[in-house]
């Protein structure tokens, strides 16, 4: 059994899938297995896979296209591993990851640890918790961390004792699912150093001017979280993830493809389920922009934020 197992879902990522195995491969900690989770990719992967398999520490598993949850769920059933990673094909992680990783293993069912988001070659760190110092936290903080899953490190046991798995067929459920997993009461350390790439070109959803019919999947990402997270005592707290996630980023994405209807139906929800979101001690200590922006939303404002758009144009026209 080795301690870590490495779950790497791959779909059509020819053009940065060596750079992500290589630094798996890599590992100045060898005590690893890489399960790579062939998505149904139709162009190289496969091939490039393939160029890996001398290695004894790789299991490769084939399957119809699904998504990436099912891709990561079907790895995490497979996985022997007394710890589990999760890393995209297209970014790639510090080649001692693991090996800053391991001191930590047996003591704490999550490891979280900061991130660099890689844009053109570019690194930018990226910190999860406003803290200097690697420490312990509580529940609460772990649910004020990023909700991504390939900057942190899980006790697979612990995963098994929650029966864990990401919604199906879906985008956004690493929102839906990562916050879950706070129910079991874990053990959570937070890592103050960077030791994920996420990569970002022009390429990535987050940097698309394309719509995509699937950014519509945050309202079931939402209600699963909602119906798994309520009346378990995070209240609060899950009224700020859905603030957060929903109404601001959410909203924002929709607001760039001029998709107000489905802006207004983000409004609808909050009117009916948290009509005081705004009053919220965790929304409360965002950044003002911020909140201004979400009621803006909240309150279907689109041409009052259409014209401040507009004057902060012409302001830095003039500079």
């Amino acid at each position: 059994m080795a301690k870590f197992s490495i779950i790497v879902p791959i779909y059509n990522s020819e053009n940065y899938l060596k750079r992500c195995l290589n630094s798996l491969i890599n590992q100045t900690f060898s005590d690893i297995e890489i399960i790579l989770v062939n998505d149904g990719s139709t162009d190289c992967s496969e091939k490039i896979i393939k160029e890996y398999m001398n290695d004894s520490r790789v299991l490769y598993l084939k399957k119809k296209n699904g998504g990436q949850a099912s891709a990561r769920n079907l790895g995490l059933k497979k996985a022997t591993g007394d710890y589990v990673l999760f890393v995209d094909s297209d970014d790639y992680v510090e080649l001692d990851i693991c090996e800053k990783l391991f001191p930590f293993i047996g003591t704490y069912d999550i490891v979280a640890f900061d991130y660099f988001i890689t844009v053109d070659g570019i690194d930018n760190y990226y910190k999860i918790f406003n803290n200097n110092v690697s420490c312990e936290i509580s529940s609460e903080n772990y649910l004020l961390m990023d909700v991504g899953p390939c900057n942190k490190m899980y006790n697979r046991n612990y995963l098994q004792s929650q029966n864990f798995k990401f919604p199906e067929g879906i985008i956004y459920e690493d929102y839906a699912a990562i916050p879950l997993l706070v129910k079991g009461g874990p053990k959570v350390y937070y890592l103050n150093m960077a030791l994920f790439h996420y990569v970002q070109d022009d390429m990535s959803t987050t940097r698309s001017d394309v719509y995509k019919q699937k950014y519509e999947d945050i309202f079931s990402a939402t209600e699963y979280l909602y119906n798994n997270l309520k009346d378990c005592g995070y209240d609060l707290l899950l009224e700020y993830l859905i603030s957060y996630h929903f109404l601001y980023l959410g909203s924002l994405n929709f607001y760039r493809f001029d998709k107000f209807e489905q802006i207004n139906r983000i409004s609808e929800f909050m009117m009916n389920k948290f009509p005081r979101w705004y009053k919220n001690e965790y929304v409360k200590k965002m950044n003002l922009k911020k909140r201004f922006l979400m009621r803006l939303f909240y309150l279907k404002k689109y041409k009052l934020i259409k014209f401040i758009q507009t004057l902060k144009r012409c302001k830095n026209e003039t500079k």
